[in-house]
């Protein structure tokens, strides 16, 4: 019979698809974590691993049973979480993914806030992509997602807009415009763009093509890296300009400036969102999303925020 022990054991091997490194993860040797995953295949009656020498793959029955792995301990959690409760008061466990822009600046305040309100409930965080995003609130790896709009998610997920910040420009330090207080978004119709692709991430792409196309002009795309930090180095190292949300003035690579765009008509918006299933009553989980809202409209630079269904 599958016990967890062999499911937590799994799920580390095709996490990391490598097992001495799943072995060190779990804290236990790689010969009895081989060991266990022979037996769950044989459980199974069939192959959970593609093994050669130089790669560790999963099969698409592993692939399904990794899937529906994460459904079943996600849920073991959540009863766990939810017996505790009962007994202790307001405990338990948010696990939150983030996309990176949100660490300079909202993030850490949400979390202050509510590691003073709700000490004993433990907060796991994932940095990933709103792509990335998807999936993992798909197989249940996170509980909500702090993602940039516009993008889609599946029905069944609930999702709003916690905070707008305004859009800034990063300069190279020996910039011509560097010199200035702050600038038009015109100024920039020349200029070499750095701009993180739709497929990494989609809300910040679209907003910083919208802007610009209200600006009247079509951005000249020089390097599309995957990270916000990435395009804040490579700012400084002089391979372009970029746009990116205010708080990463927080972030301070020695040869950029950041200046803001002065005219009302230049200085658009870009939001940051929460999503979580709809069918998700964690009263840990909705904690941590009222410290959310409260600290987003603290920080917003504009008015109260709007929940509304996935469609």
């Amino acid at each position: 019979m599958i016990d967890l022990r062999q499911l937590r054991q799994f799920v580390a091997v095709a996490e990391e698809l490598n097992f001495r490194r799943a072995a060190e993860k779990l804290r236990m040797s790689q010969p009895p974590l081989s060991q266990t995953i022979k037996a769950l295949e044989n459980e199974i009656g069939t192959r959970l691993f593609n093994r050669t020498r130089r790669k560790v793959e999963l099969t698409a029955p592993g692939r399904m049973l990794l899937d529906e792995t994460h459904k079943v301990l996600s849920q073991l959690d959540r009863t766990l979480d939810a017996v505790r409760g009962a007994a202790q008061g307001m405990v338990g466990r948010v696990s939150i993914g983030f996309v990176p822009s949100a660490i300079y600046g909202v993030l850490p305040a949400m979390l202050r806030r509510f590691r003073k309100r709700h000490p004993a409930i433990d907060l796991h965080l994932e940095e990933l992509t709103t792509v990335d995003q998807t999936d993992a609130l798909h197989q249940h790896r996170i509980d909500v997602a702090l993602y940039r709009p516009p993008t889609f998610f599946s029905r069944g997920l609930l999702h709003e807009t916690l905070m707008r910040e305004a859009l800034i420009a990063a300069l190279p330090s020996d910039h011509p415009l560097a010199s200035r207080k702050s600038l038009r978004l015109t100024d920039l119709r020349d200029e070499r763009f750095l701009l993180i692709p739709p497929r990494w991430g989609t809300g910040y792409h679209t907003r910083v093509l919208d802007a610009c196309q209200n600006a009247g002009f079509v951005p000249r795309i020089a390097h599309e890296p995957k990270y916000l930090h990435t395009i804040v180095g490579m700012v400084a190292a002089g391979m372009g300009v970029a746009l990116v949300p205010s708080t990463l003035v927080n972030l301070k690579p020695q040869g950029c400036v950041y200046r803001s765009l002065s005219n009302r008509r230049d200085a658009p918006l870009i939001e940051l969102g929460a999503a979580w299933h709809a069918d998700d009553a964690s009263p840990s989980l909705h904690a941590f999303l009222d410290t959310a809202r409260m600290v987003g409209q603290k920080l917003s630079v504009d008015g109260p925020r709007r929940r509304s269904p996935a469609t």
